[in-house]
C-alpha cells in the first residue's frame, strides 16, 4: 500500500467527491433488481418489477429510456406501459408524479427501498421494440429497464419467469442459476438484448470465448447452414480481433429471425456483445448473404459501442443524440464490414475492390452529394433514420468512400507504416479506454499525429464541405485507376419501408411508373412477378414489366408494371499496368489478408 500525507485543502476536495459520491449511489450499495415475467402470450403482456434497495435520499427519479442506441428513431417506450405503480416495503401505494414524459419522480425520505411494476404490451418483432408470440418473446433492455437518476452505474440482476418447457438465452452476464442473469451498470443492462421459447442455438468458441448463434423461428434455418455460418462468423471475429488485440467480452450473442420484422425496424441493430438481425426466410438465407452484415454489426463492437462521438458519451437516453460523426460510427464500420470478410479469406480481392467502386458510385450518383456533406448528413440522421425524407444521402456510403480514400492517403503519407487500422486502434486506446468520447478535432488529431501532416484541410473539404475527393489521386497512391462507365438503373418512382414481408409505400413520385401504374401511398408491394420480395434482384428489372401483387385499401391484387431506367455512373478501380515500387507497398497494406 502506498501512503501520501495530503495538504488540507486536498483533503477537504476529496472528503467533498466522497460525499457527492455517495450521494449518487456510487458507493452506498444502491440498486436495482428486476424479475421480468412473460405474463399472457395472448395479450403478448411482460410483467415487470423493479426493486429498488438502499436508497438513502429523500427523491428518487425514475425513468425509461425513449430510444435505443444505434436506431436513431424516438420511440417512447413508455407508451406500451400499463398499470405502473410504486409500493413501499409493506406493499403501500406511494404517490408519485411523471415530471416528464417516461419520467417518474417519487418521494423516498424515510424509505430505504420501494418495489415498481407494469405491464408492458410486447406486440411488434422489430429490432428497436419487444415481441411476445406463442413461440417466443423477445426484448432489448431499454424497453422495460427503468433507470435510478443519479445511480446509473450502479449494479442489477435481473430474474426471468417463462412458460414451462421455455429456454432462455440473454447477452446479460449469467449466474449459475439459468433465469437469473447480472448487469455491471445501467448502460449494460439496457444494452443487452434476451430471447425466450423455443429457437436453435450453435455455440462456438473464438479466442476461447464462447458465441452463440441463435435463430428464430426454431427448425428453419438447416443445421448444415448453422455450422457453416457459425464458422464464417468465427473467421471475421478473428480478423476484427486483430485489429484492436483481442476480444472485448466474456461472450458473444447473436439473435437472428428469419422472418420479416413488423416495424420499419429492419436490418440488423449492434449492441455491446451481441446484435439482431433480420434475415430471409430460412430456406432462402445464405450464410455467403448474411455474413457482411454480420461483419459489419460485429465491428461496432468497438466502433460506436466503445469508441463513440463525445455527443453520445455517455448516451442521453431521454432524447434525440446529435453528432457529425456518425459517417465515422457507421460509414467506417460499412467499409471494416468488408475489409474483415476479406481479411478472413471470405471475400475474393476483386469483390473487396468493386465494394470500393460501388461506394464510389453511391456517393457520386446521388443529386444530394452536392448539398449535404458527411457531417450534416450524420448530425440530421433524426429527421429520418428508418422513414424518407425529401433530400437525402446516406452517410453509411459517405463514410465507406472516406475510409477508404483516408486508409490509403495515410497509408501514402507514411511509406505504407500505418494506416487506417491505426487510427482505429488509437481511439480506442485514447479515449474509450480512458472513458470519454471522440470529436472531430480528436479525430484529426490522431491522424495529424501519425502522419506528421495536416489532415484540417481534407475534413474541412470532404466532410465539412461537399467537394469530389480526388479519387485518381488517392487510389492513385495504392496503383489503381479509378473507370467510370454509365450503366441503367431502374426507376421505380415510389419510397417507403420493408415490413411483415412486404413494401409499404409513403410516398409515389408524379409522372413516375409508380404514378402511371395507379399505385398510391399506403399500398403494400406483396410480391414481384410471384415471387417473394427478398428473392428479387432490383437491379436486374431496369427497363422491364413486371406483374406486382399489391395490396390496396385491403384488396389483393395483380396488375402491370413497367420498370423506368436511368443511365447512371458506375466506378471501379483498375490497376496500372506498371505500379511502382511507392504504390506496390501501399498496396500490399491496403490489400493484406489473412489467407
Amino acid at each position: 500500500m502506498f501512503r501520501k500525507t495530503l495538504p488540507q485543502s486536498l483533503l477537504c476536495l476529496v472528503f467533498t467527491i466522497i460525499l457527492t459520491g455517495a450521494a449518487h449511489g456510487q458507493d452506498n450499495g444502491f440498486r436495482v433488481d428486476y424479475t421480468v415475467e412473460v405474463q399472457n402470450i395472448d395479450a403478448s403482456l411482460f410483467h415487470v418489477t423493479a426493486n429498488v434497495k438502499n436508497i438513502k435520499q429523500p427523491r428518487l427519479e425514475l425513468s425509461l429510456p425513449t430510444w435505443t442506441p444505434g436506431w436513431y428513431t424516438i420511440e417512447n417506450y413508455g407508451k406500451n406501459i400499463l398499470r405502473f405503480k410504486i409500493t413501499d416495503a409493506k406493499g403501500a401505494t406511494l404517490p408519485h408524479m411523471m415530471t416528464r414524459k417516461q419520467t417518474w419522480t417519487v418521494d423516498t425520505k424515510g424509505l430505504d427501498q420501494l418495489k415498481v411494476e407494469f405491464d408492458y404490451r410486447a406486440d411488434v418483432l422489430a429490432l428497436n421494440q419487444a415481441k411476445i408470440s406463442k413461440d417466443f418473446a423477445f426484448f432489448t433492455g431499454t424497453e422495460l429497464f427503468l433507470m435510478a437518476g443519479g445511480h446509473r452505474e450502479s449494479p442489477s440482476m435481473v430474474r426471468f419467469i417463462v412458460p414451462n418447457g421455455w429456454k432462455i438465452i440473454s447477452a446479460l452476464k449469467e449466474t449459475s442459476d439459468p433465469m437469473v442473469f447480472n448487469a455491471a451498470d445501467y448502460d449494460a443492462l439496457v444494452d443487452a438484448p434476451t430471447e425466450m421459447g423455443n429457437f436453435d442455438v450453435t455455440r462456438f468458441l473464438v479466442e476461447g470465448k464462447p458465441h452463440y448463434f441463435v435463430a428464430t423461428p426454431a427448425g428453419k434455418f438447416s443445421t448444415g447452414k448453422s455450422q457453416k455460418f457459425a464458422e464464417m462468423l468465427g473467421k471475421v471475429a478473428s480478423a476484427q480481433s486483430a485489429i484492436f488485440g483481442g476480444l472485448p467480452y466474456e461472450k458473444y450473442v447473436y439473435f437472428y429471425f428469419f422472418a420479416s420484422p413488423e416495424s420499419n425496424a429492419s436490418g440488423a441493430l449492434e449492441h455491446l456483445n451481441s446484435h439482431v438481425s433480420f434475415a430471409p426466410p430460412g430456406d432462402v438465407a445464405q450464410p455467403e448473404q448474411m455474413i457482411g452484415t454480420a461483419s459489419h454489426e460485429f465491428f461496432h463492437l468497438w466502433n460506436v459501442k466503445r469508441i463513440r462521438p463525445v455527443e453520445m458519451w455517455p448516451y442521453d437516453y431521454s432524447r434525440e443524440n446529435e453528432t457529425p460523426l456518425l459517417w465515422v460510427s457507421e460509414g467506417f464500420t460499412n467499409y471494416y464490414g468488408n475489409v474483415a470478410v476479406y481479411r478472413a479469406g471470405l471475400m475474393k480481392q476483386e469483390d473487396f475492390l468493386a465494394r470500393a467502386g460501388d461506394a464510389i458510385s453511391g456517393v457520386e450518383n446521388n443529386e444530394a452529394r452536392a448539398f449535404i456533406s458527411p457531417a450534416e448528413s450524420s448530425a440530421s440522421t433524426w429527421l429520418g433514420y428508418d422513414t424518407p425524407t425529401a433530400f437525402g444521402i446516406s452517410y453509411y456510403t459517405q463514410g465507406q468512400n472516406l475510409g477508404a480514400l483516408l486508409d490509403l492517403s495515410i497509408r501514402h503519407d507514411t511509406a505504407g507504416r500505418v494506416g487506417l487500422d491505426d487510427v482505429m486502434r488509437s481511439l480506442y486506446k485514447d479515449f474509450y479506454q480512458r472513458g470519454k468520447g471522440f470529436s472531430m478535432e480528436d479525430m484529426i488529431g490522431v491522424v495529424n499525429r501519425l502522419t506528421r501532416q495536416d489532415y484540417h484541410d481534407f475534413y474541412r473539404r470532404y466532410v465539412w464541405g461537399v467537394e469530389v475527393p480526388p479519387y485518381e489521386q488517392i487510389y492513385g497512391y495504392a496503383g489503381y485507376h479509378v473507370e467510370k462507365a454509365t450503366r441503367k438503373g431502374p426507376v421505380f418512382g415510389f419510397g417507403g419501408r420493408f415490413k411483415s414481408g412486404a413494401f409499404y409505400i409513403n410516398n409515389v413520385e408524379p409522372n413516375s411508373p409508380s404514378s402511371e401504374a395507379g399505385l398510391a401511398v399506403g399500398d403494400a408491394i406483396l410480391k414481384i412477378n410471384g415471387e417473394e420480395l427478398q428473392r428479387i434482384k432490383f437491379n436486374e428489372l431496369a427497363g422491364t414489366t413486371v406483374k406486382l401483387t399489391i395490396k390496396h385499401e385491403g384488396e389483393e391484387k395483380e396488375i402491370p408494371f413497367k420498370v423506368g431506367a436511368h443511365e447512371e455512373a458506375g466506378y471501379s478501380l483498375v490497376a496500372a499496368p506498371q505500379p511502382t515500387a511507392d504504390q506496390l507497398k501501399v498496396r500490399e497494406g491496403w490489400l493484406k489478408a489473412g489467407h
